[in-house]
């Protein structure tokens, strides 16, 4: 736990001012501290107490093996500061803030402890960015956890003076026995330390002297690390020491004076000095392979463009030191230039000697590689003049913007920025010098996206970013390098974007709500966690991106941007909507939000930064609007229930320039239709059709008026005008044409046109419009059909999909004809004329477009579904559709149950003379015996839903079936007015066509499905009365609990009305 240990008083003072809520304090606002200062504070920003050689007394306060526990030193000064620290902590954190903070690793921040929601100093150890935790140590009492972002903090500066409280430590000179501390081991150890004050001896520090190599003493005088032999718990470890500084020094002289001894009477070489390095500016940016990596502050690089230049180094080389004998008179000084052949290919490199390692090997350093190794003397040529008149060719630099997060280098980070820069081609540009090093920034281009190497180091956690005062300037005069021209500057990388797009029209697509401002405005993301990833670690760039970048940024309006949202901290990506004095209108393009921001709060944003698509999709709720001029709160929060937080099933309808006109469903329950139910909204256009119910012909007087006056020779139709001015004419294959609303009645016979599945069926209805209005129509749509046929440019490119409106031409008379398509199957589509009910197969040529005004007019087939809709499967089985087909051929009787927005849910039952029974009961009987499709619920029907199941089951759903027989075409028609297919006579269809025996058929139609016979699929009767009966009383009880079913929802619903 976050706390000291309790064996005497002093600790268990401190104990209560750690644990123990601070009381009697003045409040601090956080605002007025220095946690609104963003520069981070590292390990090595804390000073360190403990001091190598010394004896402390502490208490082990986290113990996890001998190779790694925390002590608390007991001493007055180490109490006291950790007093100081738990109290400031408590005054300036008490007061919550909104702006979040997201940490990097080696980040030393503040942090509320899980246990008792105080505040402790923790060094972030590792961050996961998609979960917004990190996982913490608690650098003053040794115990980790992981913890949520908000409930971390920047460190306040006032706390840099202290150095960590607890001590993490090793037992100095040995290993463990095995490949790791055993269990036993663990818990003697645990056993001899805890609950005791002991001495420890502090022999070392390692890891960057993060970790202080020690060994506790006993009160006997005994160690622990001989414990730890006699009990064979470890082994002496190998001593392998790197020289002290004092040993090179004293190496070097010996060196020196060894040199000077046996080069009397010999050529030193003294002569030959370093070429010339090549000379860039400040500003420069060019392709460069690394030659050798010692750390990213330590990079040495060749020109790709000076290959030619290195090759022909290299002949030369290998020419004159080839005929070069070797001399043993030819001993050059430190210092000098000579030539050198390279161990491993056996080929001659310029090389500067380092030093003499012995009598006859010399440390020769490459040149124009960076590299150097230990060669014999033999292996050593002179240069000559004209080898040393070529500049150098490889160039050290220093990666800009980063440091180590602690005092040196992690072999992690160099094992990862050797990884990511070797055996590539990368572009450099340098941006200033240091110490007579370019400091340059590292672009990976061949990578997508491209990569910074610095902001990936420090997204990654293995740097740390650079803090610059106002003085640090970088020069130009510390490079060898021309002046940069004035008046040049580079040239910005052009920004493009792209959003997110669902799945075409009438397919379903799987959305999630991210922002909500009404049901006629939301904005949605695509169902997919891989998107959302990406998202997550663009932001985690995005925000090391904009800490590294000044405030002064001149946003453009709709340009994208990147956006500091002042409640969290965090960076997203942006849009400028409006432009104001000192305030900007942003939308968050991954969101939906609008903010109003400060420009101090925007960034200009990197192009690589627009590679991932923008996530929010603009969307409206189709088929509906509000019951006034605008929605209502109740409506809104109505909305808000049903969709936020639901993954949402949305079938696309329409598509304009601002978003998608989605269908939802959430929950099997079409959303549409839920905000009817409760009154909080109307289909759309509904107040339109009462104005024409009231005078059929006002609707049309203007366009016969404009049509009369418009010239002969205008090819183009004269389109039935929208009733919003805003709405734009489109046309396409819409799927959310309006199907007209069936009034709730009495059972009726229907007129059935022609059926997909029980999902969706069409009726055959009374004529909605005057036939005068029909034919005026008519007209229209013939001359727009002929005008789009003759020009090919003018066709759309959407293609017809099943549950579509469209225009096709019927086969008889070649005339033009508004239709609903069926199926689309072969470069065919089985289509039902809209207007009179009779259906054929026409090839695709034969369909067009339809324009949304000629939908206005209302079809006079009607779009159906049957009662249970969820419960139905997604694919139904040829036998179950079958059963449905016969049932049908019954004379069945409908009641209109509702109309859910898009479909009128009909009740269908036998009539008395055929046996009586619900067909909707034998249907989910028989698809708990039949069905071998998904056994999902299949959701409420839409159009979009329509398309969606005949479409994608082309290849194995039975074609539409159509019980009205296509008529021809008069064939004593003399007139020039356009002839409509005969419509099919409702009453007077034939009863031959029905079984001899209804009551038989019904009962055949309920046994299994190895009762039908193979080729015809024709139920055969059962050869048993009992099997017949027991199949009629299971009808009855599905019956039955349909009714109970139906009951209850109408008592909740007469409830609910009370």
């Amino acid at each position: 736990m976050c706390k000291a240990i309790e064996p005497e008083l002093e600790k268990d003072k401190l104990l209560e001012c750690c644990v123990s809520p601070v009381t009697g304090d003045k409040r601090v606002d956080p605002s007025d501290s220095d946690t609104s200062s963003t520069q981070r504070v590292y390990m090595k920003d804390l000073r360190s107490n403990l001091i190598k050689g010394t004896e402390i007394q502490a208490a082990v306060v986290e113990f996890h093996s001998p190779g790694r526990f925390f002590i608390l030193a007991q001493s007055k000064e180490i109490l006291e500061a950790l007093q100081t620290i738990t109290t400031e902590l408590q005054k300036t954190y008490s007061i919550p803030t909104a702006t979040a903070h997201t940490p990097v690793v080696g980040e030393v921040c503040a942090v509320q402890y899980s246990c008792d929601m105080n505040w402790y100093r923790g060094l972030m150890k590792n961050v996961a960015a998609y979960q917004n935790t990190a996982h913490v140590l608690y650098i003053d009492f040794g115990n980790e956890e992981n913890v949520p972002f908000e409930r971390i903090q920047p460190l306040t500066s006032k706390l840099q003076q202290f150095g960590p409280c607890a001590f993490e430590c090793c037992i100095a000179e040995v290993v463990p026995a095995t490949a790791v501390w055993s269990g036993k081991c663990c818990i003697t150890v645990r056993q001899l330390l805890e609950g005791k004050t002991v001495t420890v001896k502090v022999l070392d520090t390692v890891e960057n002297g993060c970790v202080h190599a020690v060994d506790i003493v006993f009160s006997r005088g005994n160690t622990l690390s001989s414990f730890l032999l006699e009990h064979e718990y470890a082994i002496k470890e190998a001593v392998n020491k790197p020289p002290s500084e004092q040993d090179i020094n004293a190496m070097v002289n010996t060196s020196m004076e060894n040199f000077k001894r046996r080069s009397i009477g010999k050529d030193d070489n003294s002569w030959a000095q370093v070429p010339e390095p090549l000379t860039q500016a400040v500003g420069d940016s060019f392709s460069v392979v690394v030659t050798h990596l010692l750390a990213p502050d330590k990079i040495v690089v060749q020109k790709v463009d000076n290959a030619g230049v290195i090759q022909d180094l290299q002949m030369k080389l290998r020419d004159y030191c080839s005929q070069v004998p070797e001399s043993s008179h030819f001993r050059p000084a430190p210092g000098t230039v000579c030539c050198a052949l390279f161990s491993e290919d056996k080929q001659w490199y310029r090389v500067k000697i380092l030093g003499y390692s012995s009598e006859d090997r010399v440390c020769v350093g490459y040149l124009d590689f960076g590299n150097s190794e230990d060669v014999f003397l033999s292996s050593l040529r002179p240069v000559t003049q004209s080898l040393l008149d070529i500049p150098l060719q490889a160039m050290t630099c220093c990666l800009a913007g980063v440091q180590p997060v602690e005092e040196n280098w992690s072999e992690e980070c160099l094992l990862a920025l050797q990884t990511r820069i070797s055996n590539r081609i990368l572009r450099m540009e340098i941006q200033g010098a240091q110490e007579g090093t370019a400091l340059v920034a590292i672009i990976d281009e061949a990578s997508d996206p491209q990569g910074n190497i610095a902001e990936l180091l420090i997204s990654a956690g293995f740097a740390a970013p650079t803090v610059h005062n106002g003085n640090d300037q970088p020069t130009e005069t510390s490079l060898p390098a021309s002046k940069v021209p004035e008046g040049c500057s580079p040239v910005p990388e052009p920004l493009v974007w792209t959003c997110a797009e669902p799945p075409p029209k009438g397919q379903t697509v799987a959305l999630r709500v991210c922002c909500v401002e009404s049901p006629g405005k939301f904005f949605c993301h695509i169902d997919n966690p891989k998107d959302l990833e990406l998202l997550f670690a663009l932001e985690g760039e995005l925000m090391t991106y904009c800490e590294a970048l000044p405030s002064t940024f001149t946003p453009k309006l709709g340009e994208p941007c990147c956006a500091i949202i002042p409640e969290n901290g965090k960076y997203i990506r942006a849009l400028v909507k409006q432009l104001c004095e000192d305030e900007v209108v942003v939308v968050l393009v991954d969101y939906g939000h609008c903010w109003t921001l400060k420009k101090c709060h925007l960034r200009p944003i990197a192009a690589k930064f627009l590679t991932l698509p923008f996530l929010a999709l603009p969307c409206w709720l189709a088929g509906v609007e509000p019951q006034g001029s605008e929605w209502t709160s109740e409506a809104l929060l109505w909305f808000q229930s049903l969709v936020e937080g639901e993954a949402l099933s949305a079938r696309v309808l329409s598509i304009t320039e601002d978003g998608y006109g989605v269908e939802l469903q959430s929950k099997g329950q079409c959303v549409a239709s839920a905000l009817i139910l409760e009154q909080l909204a109307k289909f759309t256009g509904e107040k339109r059709e009462q104005e024409a119910a009231l005078d059929p012909n006002m609707r049309y007087e203007s366009v016969l008026e404009n049509r009369l006056e418009q010239p002969s020779d205008n090819p183009g139709p004269e389109l039935i005008p929208e009733a919003s001015p805003s709405q734009v004419e489109v046309t396409s294959f819409p799927v959310d044409w309006k199907t007209v609303a069936l009034p709730v009645s009495e059972p009726f016979q229907p007129c059935i046109a022609a059926v997909s599945s029980p999902s969706l069926f069409y009726l055959f209805g009374p004529k909605q419009v005057g036939e005068e209005q029909l034919q005026e129509m008519m007209l229209q749509l013939a001359e727009y059909c002929n005008s789009l046929v003759s020009q090919p440019s003018a066709c759309v490119s959407d293609k017809p999909v099943a549950g579509a409106a469209c225009c096709a031409r019927f086969t008889a008379d070649n005339n033009w004809y508004r239709a609903v398509i069926l199926e689309v199957r072969d470069g065919e589509a089985s289509v039902i004329y809209a207007d009179y009910g009779n259906s054929e197969k026409v090839s695709l040529s034969r369909i067009l477009p339809i324009p949304a005004s000629f939908l206005q007019l209302p079809f006079q087939v009607t779009r159906c579904t049957l009662v249970g809709k969820d419960h139905f499967p997604i694919e139904w089985s040829e036998a179950v559709l079958q059963m449905f087909l016969s049932a049908l051929h019954q004379g069945v009787l409908a009641t209109v149950q509702s109309f859910d927005g898009y479909s009128n849910v009909l009740s269908l039952s036998l009539p008395t003379e055929s046996g009586g029974g619900l067909v909707e009961a034998m249907i989910l009987e028989a698809l708990q015996t039949h069905s071998k499709s998904t056994t999902a619920p299949f959701p409420d029907l839409t159009p979009a839903g329509s398309v969606s199941n005949v479409d994608s089951t082309a290849e194995t759903s039975p074609e539409p079936f159509v019980l009205p027989e296509v008529p021809n075409k008069c064939e004593d028609a003399t007139t020039t007015e356009v002839q409509p297919p005969v419509p099919p006579a409702p009453q007077g269809r034939s009863t031959d066509a029905v079984h001899e025996n209804p009551v038989q058929r019904i009962l055949n139609n309920m046994d299994p499905p190895c009762m039908t016979h193979p080729k015809t699929r024709e139920f055969l009767a059962s050869s048993c009365c009992c099997e017949t009966l027991k199949n009629k009383i299971d009808e009855l009880e599905q019956m039955m609990q349909v009714q109970l079913s139906f009951i209850k929802k109408m008592q909740c619903q007469f409830a609910n009305a009370k």
